[in-house]
């Protein structure tokens, strides 16, 4: 077929335009996987369990070091970083999250009778004839181990993740692109992760004003704060304003303002473990068979079988920076403010009835933290870091005693802390962290971390990092004592290849007077990490 001569010059000209926008497009695929072994002993019990055999909750080692573990696992990742001309950017990427195997302890339908001496029994026994209230209870009998990821079946993070963890795209404008804005599902940063460093869904601007102007730089967020898809949940804002002051590339001083509406109960689900605390430590001091011990087993079978409800308005305000005050040295503080209110319906049971505890509380906590690291030698870093984070007696427990309704700890939305590896979430293991909310120490009572660093790399392919910290409670725990003890950490690794890298972890954490004394903890992981580059 013969084109004319205007159709020809249009038909190359849109090939030549189509070929040109094609070679404007760029991917870069990215593939993980990450393998690992974990022997985790003597952590503590933070479990009650209903025992078929006593008719009656375990708790004579709650909180105590009891609870020991060992697991394979693995995580795969794959995605792809996109461009597509100078200003348009886009991310996929999908993860199984960290996948082993589980048993969970198996339910037990349990009913509230006096004719027990525990003031429980097995459903279907004889003395819970005439019983008016049953429950179900996480029992010591273990249910059929399933393959797990994050912590839950499988089945169930595939329904509420899609294993989606990054889609989102961007685009920069203006003047030297000095602005940029990301929407979709990606990973944001809050305080340093002190309030909260995980996958959400929301939207991100910046502005560069140093490629203006002034050394600058502004930000500002707005997010569902959760790894499930949105329309899941009910939908609880975190908004983040930021404002950061640039000396050079590698530096930053600035503050941060942060808003979060919770709706969802996520933050009530933070008090579930205090509240078990207080009943389990009340019922570990009463005689078994009495009166006021079957009174206590029904209060706390009510906790442990309901779920903490409620809503809470949380503000922050803070600042945060990294910089270089000399060469070798760099330092980086981060420091807030958190105020707010609570509203809690936290499950209780007393005698024959399920009541659910209603507490309303004022929130008023601080997070000091600061980190120093000094190069000795090209191979020789030494450094040190401190962490404050305010806690206090949980909410429920201070108005069971009349001691007002303030809560003095510093909460976060999903706080993702890697100081030290057993106590906080750090080690070779890190990228494993399923991001839980979680009080700040112990059921909230908070914690004061000195600590010390030293880090060597003899070589390209290998490295040594080790740590020590002193773990403190600013308030002091259920059995008395405010020492939580000292950590010491090892990590190893080894990268013979580019693209294959061997490491090794181990801890040692000595319980003190908060847990009541104990065996050491200690956790061993081997890992072994997969990157095509």
């Amino acid at each position: 077929m013969r084109l004319p001569p205007r159709a020809l010059v249009l038909a190359v000209t849109l090939a030549t335009s189509a070929r040109a926008r094609a070679d404007e497009l760029e991917l870069t695929p990215r593939f993980v996987l990450h393998g690992r072994f974990t022997s985790f002993e003597n952590a503590p019990l933070q479990q009650v369990l209903y025992d078929r055999a006593t008719r009656g909750l375990q708790v004579q080692n709650y909180l105590r070091t009891a609870d020991s573990n060992t697991w394979l696992s693995t995580l795969v990742m794959a995605g792809v970083d996109g461009r597509f001309g100078d200003h348009l950017r886009f991310a996929v990427t999908l993860d199984s999250g960290e996948l082993r195997a589980e048993s969970f302890p198996d339910t037990a339908g349990v009913c509230f009778t006096s004719r027990s001496p525990t003031g429980l029994d097995t459903a279907g026994g004889g003395r819970c004839a005439g019983a008016t209230r049953f429950v179900s209870l996480p029992e010591t009998r273990l249910a059929p181990g399933v393959v797990t990821s994050n912590g839950r079946p499988v089945g169930d993070e595939a329904s509420r993740t899609g294993f989606l963890r990054e889609a989102w795209v961007g685009a920069s404008f203006g003047r030297a692109d000095f602005a940029t804005v990301r929407a979709g599902r990606k990973r944001f940063t809050v305080g340093d992760g002190f309030i909260f460093d995980d996958w959400a869904t929301g939207m991100e601007a910046d502005l560069d004003i140093g490629a203006i102007g002034p050394s600058f730089d502004l930000g500002f967020a707005a997010l569902h704060p959760s790894r499930d898809f949105p329309w899941l949940d009910t939908i609880s804002p975190l908004l983040v304003l930021r404002a950061d002051y640039l000396p050079s590339l590698f530096e930053h001083a600035g503050v941060f303002a942060a808003v979060f509406r919770d709706r969802s109960g996520n933050v009530a689900q933070l008090f579930q473990g205090a509240n078990v605390e207080t009943s389990a430590i009340r019922l570990q001091g009463l005689a078994e068979g009495s009166a006021a011990y079957a009174r206590e087993s029904q209060t706390l079978a009510g906790i442990l079988s309901g779920q903490a409800n409620g809503d809470a308005t949380l503000f922050w305000l803070g600042t945060s920076g990294a910089l270089a005050p000399a060469r070798h040295q760099r330092l980086g503080w981060t420091a807030a403010l958190v105020a707010g209110s609570l509203q809690l319906q936290l499950p209780a049971g007393n005698g024959a009835d399920l009541i659910p505890s209603q507490v309303n509380a004022t929130v008023f906590g601080q997070l000091v933290s600061a980190r120093y690291s000094f190069e000795l030698t090209h191979e020789v870093g030494v450094g040190g870091f401190f962490i404050f984070l305010s806690g206090d007696v949980p909410p429920a427990e201070k108005a069971r005693l009349g001691e007002g309704s303030s809560y003095g700890g510093f909460l976060g939305v999903s706080p993702y802390v890697t100081a030290t590896n057993i106590f906080f979430q750090g080690g070779v293991s890190e990228s494993f962290a399923a991001r839980q909310a979680t009080a700040p120490g112990v059921n909230g009572r908070g914690v004061i971390a000195p600590g010390v660093n030293v880090t060597w790399d003899p070589a390209v392919h290998f490295g040594v990092d080790a740590r020590a910290a002193w773990l403190l409670a600013p308030q002091a725990g259920p059995y008395g004592g405010q020492d939580y003890g000292p950590e010491v950490d090892l990590e190893l690794t080894w990268s013979p290849l580019r693209w294959l890298t061997f490491a090794a972890e181990g801890d040692v954490l000595v319980p003190g007077d908060f847990f009541g004394g104990g065996s050491p903890i200690t956790k061993v992981v081997l890992g072994v990490d997969l990157v095509p580059r």
